[in-house]
């Protein structure tokens, strides 16, 4: 009985012996803002269950064993983890910081940021890799392949040659349609602006270099590209294209880091034109020479009736001169008695070159500011012997807080260029005009032990090219802004005022000696061309950023900027040269002006107001919508301001409670959005008559002076106004498996109206053409990114990615009366009008493309073939014989002519593409960056001469001539010899090929040596990189990644006179210290 009575006793005490070894703690949580912040899990760490959640006002209560030390543990998403030792205390007020790496990440978009999550636009970030970014020359190598919808054309492969960037498509046909740069706020010409030709010998096709220069992707934290209208609607007339915006470096707090880096690299040419060597060469000459000269007395017999130049015996060529008698009969054959030196030219002028940069950077801060200083210097060969650019540049950006309210933000850059562009010439002339042709036309046969070697070499040969001929420009560039930041009384409202502006000059001569073409029919030639522009912006901006109630959250941007934009061009030619030896250097030599020293002067000016609001509640439902008022001094007061409205909505669905715990989904986020932007791309004073004089007449003076007419270039239209496109964006953004595999999904359809036209009057009017607004384009197509974070962990890492996009252009409307439009032999009432002319001389000398109302934009038209004429065919066309090319006669009438043509191929690819794959073992890493484009045609005007035996003195393909069609040995591939396309009205199908390719852009290796034990070293990295290592492509030509006249939105997908790009293989290394 006592024995129950303790038991009872015990049971009913046991309560208190345990509120005697627990406690109740409470507490309030807040944010960094010093509101409560509700839904914090509170736990005792070591246990599972024990718990508690803070209410809506941040309050807390949880019991706690006081029989050990006791830790809660503190945790929300967004905040940094707190543990707090509790043992000694029953009462908490706690302050949660944000961690920043948890966040959302901060985007960049048109003046200012915004968190990853609040983004409702379509935009593509673009990571800068530092071993990448040491050896890359331009933005535009780190767009390519790595943003989708985003593709990058060369106008040339050569060293310092001009790129071309379009964002979903061609949005207009005569405007600009490069994409707009910001850096750091700061608005930099597009990548079109260049000197003018300055006419004169050879100078029409004069070929653009690189307007991005100035640039240094060493310094480039980060690449955003704006692409759909609700992201680009906020910078209005400049958008239509896109906008890529580039936030360059800033230190960070702590001790000074010094980074160095050095960079070796060896460039070849990537691939060559299969043709003719030596022996081959002299086998085509003396068949020609049968089919050229025919024997003129074949019935009298012992005549020596062919006269061949060339004896072949084995692999040797021997020269062959003829003896006649007073009736022209030859009596005689002479050999030479030395055999010819044969060359291969591209082995000859084609060069393996060696490439060097070398670069420094040091970086620190503390708590009140930071700072970012770089240098750098390169030089860049190209693979031929005279052609590199050498530059050296130079940045500083401080960060500096000057009290608790005041930041000050200043960016300054210089740059430096010098290039020498030996591998131009002339970009639009016959093969006696351009370095490229010559290297590939050139006979491959000379004489051997001749005194001086270049007395057998007929004008215009590659060696000239490289020793007469100089195509130097010099370049500076000056980049600058300083921006004041003022946090006004009211809380998440500030001021920023930014000033900024970029000044570049750049002086480009090209000097023709009297061993090229051009040099000797005008006894020495120089062109000169000068650019002077300057740009001055001033942004005064107004921004809040604040979140109420943890529930509502406002980001809001408005402001009034003021654009100037000031740019002096300046063109002059002389020729007949006193002594040519100078070169470029002394102008004054020259005696005979052929482009008096003109001056051209254009002025633009920018006047804005703008908006944006960025509204989130509860993380989920995001509503951005923003305008710009532009005033443009291009056009009249009636047409000078116009508005660019946007809207988007974006819904974070995997915030919703049917999703917030989801292990599969971690995020998904659904937009849609509309926005208008336009295009001002007329040149200046373009609405008013425009003076100008004329070179081509000159009339003499009674003091024995040159008087120089001046003449009205255009008629004046004031009533031109803005292009404008309008663009509807659905979008969805993905990530699940605990991120390890996202994706963005993007649906486009964008729409440009009053396209800017030239179109044809009556020649009465003393005038060929007007500029109007009339027509309409339009854009759609569908966009997709996806990233796999396959392994990830201390000691191995693996993920890849790609990125497709597909779009159709489509020419709504041309505003151009309907005529006679001839397809498949059949006359269609269609509104069409036709591109320009692609060369001026006899090849290649019609337009290669036709832009057709109700069809993609720039098509392929000339004639369709079917095969080779064989020698029993009975329905050859008048004019035609055997082994000429078979074109169709599409309206059966038996004549080929205009009235044949048809569509034959299309410039514009069905889809363009990138891959990338990273792989890190340990301290090993390896990148590789893939880029493609499928579907795509290019009309590879350099077969209409090597890739038909013309019978001329030029070489040509080696298939051309082994295969090519003969009485005895009949081909379906190749015409006869002696055919040509001399006059030709219009281009075939045989020069049309698939330009799809896969190219493996970039191969990297990486090792990091140890350096934990180091005092001197934080990383010391070594590094092997292949650039344009492989590609695979059926394009039989240089490079498939090429459009000959990129700047050109009337000559498309032409490859004519494109040089050979080339492979790299860098090494370096990259230390910090």
């Amino acid at each position: 009985m006592k024995n129950k009575i303790k038991i009872t006793i015990a049971i009913l005490l046991l309560p208190l012996a345990i509120l005697a070894q627990s406690k109740t703690v409470t507490g309030v949580v807040n944010d960094d803002q010093g509101l409560p912040l509700p839904g914090v899990t509170v736990q005792v760490k070591g246990t599972e269950n024990l718990g508690a959640v803070t209410n809506f006002d941040g309050e807390f209560s949880i019991v706690i064993d006081t029989s050990k030390k006791q830790v809660l543990i503190f945790s929300y998403v967004g905040f940094q983890t707190i543990e707090l030792d509790v043992s000694a205390t029953t009462n908490v007020n706690l302050t949660m910081e944000v961690d920043t790496a948890e966040l959302d990440e901060v985007v960049v978009i048109g003046y200012g940021t915004v968190l990853k999550k609040d983004v409702t636009g379509s935009i593509s970030s673009v990571k800068v890799e530092e071993n990448i970014s040491n050896q890359t020359t331009g933005v535009d190598q780190l767009l390519q392949g790595r943003a989708a919808g985003v593709q990058v054309l060369q106008n040339s492969s050569a060293v310092g040659s001009g790129v071309s960037v379009r964002i979903r498509g061609t949005n207009s046909l005569r405007g600009n349609n490069e994409p707009l740069y910001v850096v750091d706020g700061i608005i930099i010409a597009s990548a079109g602006e260049d000197v003018l030709p300055a006419g004169g010998v050879g100078n029409s096709g004069q070929e653009a270099q690189n307007g991005l220069t100035g640039i240094n992707p060493r310094d480039i934290e980060s690449i955003e590209v704006l692409k759909d209208a609700s992201a680009t609607a906020i910078y209005g007339s400049r958008g239509a294209n896109g906008v890529v915006l580039i936030t360059t470096k800033k230190g960070e707090k702590g001790n000074i880091k010094l980074n160095t880096f050095y960079t070796t690299s060896v460039r070849s040419i990537r691939k060559k034109y299969d043709m003719l060597d030596g022996v081959g060469y002299a086998r085509y000459q003396n068949e020609s020479w049968v089919f050229n000269n025919p024997d003129p007395n074949p019935d009298i017999a012992n005549e020596v009736d062919t006269r061949i130049p060339y004896f072949i015996d084995g692999n040797q060529v021997y020269p062959l001169t003829y003896t006649s008698d007073a009736n022209g009969i030859t009596t005689s054959t002479l050999q030479g008695d030395t055999p010819l030196d044969t060359y291969d030219w591209q082995d000859e002028v084609y060069d393996t070159s060696f490439s060097q940069r070398f670069g420094t950077s040091a970086s620190g801060g503390s708590d009140n500011g930071n700072y970012y200083i770089s240098g750098g210097i390169g030089d860049e060969q190209g693979i031929v012997a005279n052609s590199r650019v050498k530059s050296g540049d130079l940045r500083i950006n401080l960060n500096q807080d000057l009290n608790k309210n005041l930041k000050l933000q200043a960016r300054a850059t210089a740059f430096f260029t010098e290039t020498d562009f030996a591998e131009s010439g002339d970009l639009i002339g016959s093969s006696n005009q351009s370095f490229v042709r010559s290297a590939i036309v050139f006979r491959p046969v000379i004489s051997a032990g001749v005194d001086d070697f270049v007395e057998d070499l007929d004008t215009s040969n590659p060696y000239s090219w490289i020793n007469d001929f100089s195509d130097i420009s010099k370049e500076k560039r000056f980049i600058g802004s300083i921006a004041l930041t003022y946090k006004l009384p009211v809380k998440g409202l500030s001021y920023q005022y930014r000033m900024g502006g970029n000044v570049r000059t750049k002086d480009r001569r090209r000097f023709y000696g009297k061993s090229t073409f051009q040099g000797r029919n005008a006894n020495g030639a120089l062109q000169i061309s000068g650019l002077d522009a300057k740009t001055f912006q001033v942004n005064n901006l107004i921004r809040f950023n604040r979140t109420f109630n943890r529930k509502h959250r406002i980001n809001a941007t408005a402001g009034v900027t003021y654009d100037v934009r000031d740019i002096e061009n300046s063109v002059y030619a002389v020729e007949d040269f006193f002594t040519t030896s100078l070169g470029t250097d002394q102008p004054y030599l020259g005696s005979v002006i052929t482009t008096p020293l003109t001056y051209l002067d254009s002025k633009q000016q920018v006047f804005s107001f703008l908006g944006r609001l960025n509204y989130a509640y509860a993380n989920k439902y995001v509503l951005t919508a923003s305008f710009r008022r532009d005033g443009v001094s291009k056009f009249s007061r009636a047409n000078r301001y116009s508005f660019f409205p946007s809207f988007a909505l974006a819904w974070n669905v995997s915030n919703e409670s049917f999703l917030r715990n989801s292990d599969f989904i971690n995020n998904l986020k659904i937009r849609a959005g509309w926005g208008q932007i336009g295009n001002h791309g007329i040149r200046p004073y373009g609405t008013i008559s425009n003076y100008g004089i004329s070179s081509d007449v000159q009339y003499g003076t009674p003091t024995n002076g040159i008087s120089i007419p001046v003449l009205l270039n255009n008629i004046a239209n004031p009533d031109l106004t803005w292009e404008t496109t309008e663009q509807y964006n659905f979008g969805l953004d993905f990530s699940i498996l605990n991120d390890r595999v996202s994706g963005t999904i993007d649906f486009y359809d964008k729409k440009t109206k009053d396209l800017l036209q030239n179109i044809p009057i009556p020649t009465s009017s003393g005038y060929s053409n007007i500029l109007i607004n009339k027509g309409d384009i339009s854009n759609k197509g569908i966009e997709l990114a996806m990233n796999f974070d396959v392994v990830s962990n201390d000691d191995f890492e693996f993920s890849f990615g790609g990125n497709i996009a597909f779009n159709r252009t489509k020419l709504e409307s041309l505003g151009v009366p309907a005529d006679d439009f001839y397809i498949n032999g059949i006359a269609e009432q269609r509104s069409f009008f036709f591109g320009n002319n692609i060369s001026r001389g006899q090849i290649f000398q019609s337009p290669a493309n036709v832009f057709v109302e109700g069809e993609e934009s720039s098509l392929f038209y000339g004639f369709e073939t079917d095969g080779i004429y064989q020698s029993d065919d009975t329905d050859l066309v008048d004019g035609a014989v055997p082994g000429d090319v078979r074109i169709i006669d599409q309206n059966g009438d038996g004549v080929i002519d205009d009235l044949d043509r048809t569509f034959i191929g299309n410039p514009n690819p069905d889809f363009v593409y990138g891959l990338n794959l990273n792989l890190r073992f340990k301290r090993l890493s390896i990148s590789m960056l893939f880029n493609g484009v499928y579907g795509n045609d290019i009309a590879n005007g350099n077969l209409l001469t090597i890739g038909n035996a013309t019978g001329q003195f030029q070489n040509v393909l080696s298939d051309a001539y082994y295969n090519a069609w003969r009485p005895d040995a009949p081909s379906n591939v190749h015409p006869r010899i002696g055919y040509n396309t001399v006059g030709d009205t219009a281009i075939t199908d045989r020069i049309i090929e698939d330009g799809s390719f896969l190219r493996l852009n970039n191969l990297t290796i990486g090792f990091d040596f140890p350096v934990e034990n180091s005092k001197l070293f934080d990383r010391f990295n070594v590094f092997v990189m292949a650039q344009n290592l492989f590609t695979w492509t059926d394009y039989s030509g240089y490079n498939p990644e090429i459009s000959s006249f990129s700047y050109d939105g009337l000559r498309n997908g032409v490859d004519w006179n494109g040089s050979p790009d080339a492979k790299n293989l860098s090494m370096g290394i990259n230390i910090n210290f």
